[in-house]
């Protein structure tokens, strides 16, 4: 299995399907997977991308097939190390070319969204597939953002900025709880706990409030799906507003994993996207 060594040492597993035949391709797309997931989510759709493209996708640190860190770290953001990890992996790879980014769920493509603003000249376009606005990119902000029920995540900006300090002073005691076992060990007390949370889920509340996604300048093709309880269409709504040359597809009895659930429609809606690219 091919590995590349990240700069902390760690191997990351990664795929580069065509890689050999780049010069017989039509193009070079990036797949991105979300929090707590692997690049084997997207063989719907690599099956399908594989006849025309080249395909770079690899495992996230502590994700799939690559490295799992020796000691968790509670605070540790992953965006900074996938983003390095990724701008590493495509010069090792000799990526010259220009390509198209495909990110999963709110890692994956906030991933894709950063990257986008970060390299313009180097993204023909970005494809979001139940996505949105948050970047929950460690252990704290994940166990917070699941246990939040479905009605505030619909409304995330309106009710979780204004009622932060309430809603943390009944999710605390479950996120300690989700918590204990990695935190096994630890030297921390109580209050360091506490004040370790809260300063995530402040600074987290703070970068949503300031983030602003009008700097993705490549087509973008945003689809959400009707039934998905962890990134609500009305995230891909507010993207599509923010986005200024975005197309926004919402399906009807689609969840979260609607790539693997329904990767036909899924696959369908990329292919055209793409075709109407040129």
């Amino acid at each position: 299995m091919p590995f590349f060594k990240n700069q902390e040492g760690y191997n990351l597993y990664y795929e580069d399907i065509n890689g050999d035949n780049k010069e017989q391709v039509e193009g070079t797309i990036i797949l991105l997977h979300g929090f707590a997931s692997s690049a084997s989510f997207f063989k719907g759709q690599i099956k399908l991308l594989r006849n025309k493209y080249r395909i770079i996708a690899f495992d996230a640190l502590g994700h799939g097939k690559s490295d799992h860190q020796h000691q968790l770290n509670l605070s540790k953001n992953l965006r900074y190390d996938i983003i390095r990890d990724l701008e590493d992996l495509l010069v090792f790879l000799n990526v010259d070319e220009k390509y198209g980014i495909i990110g999963h769920s709110l890692v994956g493509g906030m991933i894709g969204q950063l990257i986008s603003m970060a390299h313009p000249k180097d993204v023909n376009f970005l494809i979001l597939l139940n996505s949105g606005y948050i970047m929950i990119d460690n252990v704290i902000r994940n166990i917070f953002y699941n246990l939040l029920p479905y009605f505030i995540r619909m409304n995330f900006l309106e009710i979780v900025a204004n009622s932060v300090e309430d809603i943390l002073d009944k999710i605390i005691p479950y996120i300690l709880t989700s918590l204990a076992d990695s935190i096994n060990g630890m030297k921390l007390t109580k209050d360091e706990l506490y004040m370790l949370i809260e300063d995530q889920i402040f600074t987290m509340i703070k970068e949503i409030n300031t983030y602003d996604p009008s700097g993705i300048v490549c087509p973008t093709l945003i689809i959400a799906g009707r039934l998905d309880n962890f990134a609500p269409e009305q995230m891909s709504e507010e993207l599509h507003k923010k986005i200024p040359n975005s197309r926004l597809e919402i399906l009807d009895m689609a969840g979260h994993f609607a790539p693997a659930q329904r990767k036909d429609i899924i696959n369908e809606l990329i292919c055209e996207f793409i075709k109407t690219l040129g």
